[in-house]
């Protein structure tokens, strides 16, 4: 049976042919995807990563915050190497080094509950402790008028999780009854970056899109994108609070080959979004030396000031002191 769709649409057109003068137009073309994949094969590519508990790996680190949203200013920081260690359910180690010279600027851990960050330069060393649930905009602010500590204000905002939710993936628990998952397409227009586009030519692009959220808990939701040209591969994750909120917006391209013997792909470039605690990450994964499963012991995510340092470092808990105060 033909569709009464595809019988008007050419009567139409030759209708107003013959009435109307028509205009060639310029549309964005729209790239078919080469790929097709089921709802429960992309639920099986994210859920491989349950049989990661751990990552080691160097990357390249920059710090992106947004000053004053309604004017469209913000600060970009210098870009710094270091070195991560992740590991399941929220646990963190991160050392951050100056280029180069690669003395170490800062170190960031936590426990999966609490967070550290040693600051290191002598003229604003500090040992900052907090929880990951917390947002401290406030002694953020009372950060900036410090100049001893005014460097430091940018790295408080960055809360653990917000490294292990791009990296180590969460699994979706598809056989829980309270789990729901469905399938979706989205096109978007985006830059052409295929070999020999034409300079900012754009293109349209069809993505598939695994949305999943559970039933009776107070949980995020999350939407998967995944691109349809080339190979089947995670492109974005957008993180959504319960009262609707993007939380999260990681965008991953430049894949290396599969890693460990769980065969997972690591994207080289991952960018994480944080719209509600005005910043943004740019991770660059070096892919020399990363290890997968590596055994880590629980003191690797705990920061200490190192003992030569005597009184010269200031011990600041937001959550039991004005961190502008002296030691």
């Amino acid at each position: 049976m033909v569709s009464t769709t595809r019988l008007i649409v050419p009567l139409l057109a030759l209708v107003l042919g013959q009435s109307c003068v028509s205009t060639k137009i310029d549309v964005v073309p729209f790239l078919a995807p080469t790929q097709t994949a089921s709802l429960d094969e992309l639920v099986a590519r994210i859920n491989e990563w349950r049989e990661v508990q751990s990552l080691v790996f160097r990357i390249d680190l920059q710090i992106v915050t947004v000053e004053e949203a309604g004017e469209g200013e913000g600060r970009r920081f210098r870009q710094t190497q270091g070195r991560l260690l992740l590991k399941r359910p929220r646990r963190i180690r991160l050392n951050i080094e100056a280029p180069i010279l690669s003395a170490n600027i800062a170190e960031m851990a936590s426990d999966g509950e609490r967070f550290q960050l040693l600051i290191h330069p002598p003229d604003y060393r500090a040992l900052i402790e907090g929880r990951n649930d917390q947002n401290y905009e406030d002694e953020t602010a009372k950060l900036e008028t410090d100049p001893e500590l005014r460097k430091a204000s940018s790295l408080v905002n960055i809360r653990p999780q917000h490294f292990t939710d791009a990296f180590l993936l969460s699994t979706i628990p598809i056989d829980e009854p309270n789990t729901l998952a469905f399938l979706e397409e989205e096109r978007v227009d985006e830059p052409d970056t295929r070999p020999r586009a034409k300079k900012q030519s754009r293109v349209r692009k069809s993505y598939y899109v695994v949305t999943t959220a559970r039933l009776g808990e107070e949980a995020p939701r999350v939407r998967y994108w995944f691109d349809r040209v080339g190979a089947i591969v995670l492109r974005r994750q957008q993180v959504y609070v319960p009262d609707g909120r993007l939380v999260a917006d990681i965008r991953y391209s430049d894949y290396l080959p599969p890693q460990g013997d769980a065969g997972v792909r690591i994207a080289s470039h991952v960018e994480i979004d944080r719209p509600y605690d005005d910043y943004a990450l740019i991770v660059d994964v070096k892919p020399d030396g990363i290890l997968i499963n590596r055994e880590l012991p629980d003191t690797a995510f705990v920061v200490t000031a190192p003992e030569e340092w005597g009184d010269t470092v200031r011990h600041i808990d937001l959550d039991e002191r004005d961190p502008t105060s002296s030691p």
